[in-house]
């Protein structure tokens, strides 16, 4: 009976002391892919826009994106930042 407790309790510590799997592959799958859908639709944006504009795009911790614009033209830079938030749902 001692012989099984302690075969028992070695197993028990095994199974404890085991790793927890890491997140499922899916998830940063599908967040991998928005985001890339995300930076192709700014590079679609940037290249139907006209002039010098730098934008960068940046994602916090909530998922939800902004953005920094600059570029020479004023006008330019605010047509960029209305397509943007119209792409982006902003």
């Amino acid at each position: 009976m001692r012989l099984f407790a302690i075969i028992l309790a070695c197993f028990l510590g095994l199974a404890c002391a085991r790793q927890p799997d890491p997140a499922p592959a899916g998830t940063s799958q599908e967040t991998q892919q928005k985001d890339d859908a995300y930076k192709k639709e700014v590079e679609e944006i940037r290249k139907d826009l006209k002039g010098d504009i730098r934008i960068k795009l940046k994602k916090d911790g909530k998922g939800d994106y902004s953005w920094e614009i600059s570029g020479k033209d004023p006008a330019e830079v605010l047509k960029a930042n209305d397509a943007l938030a119209k792409k982006l749902g902003k």
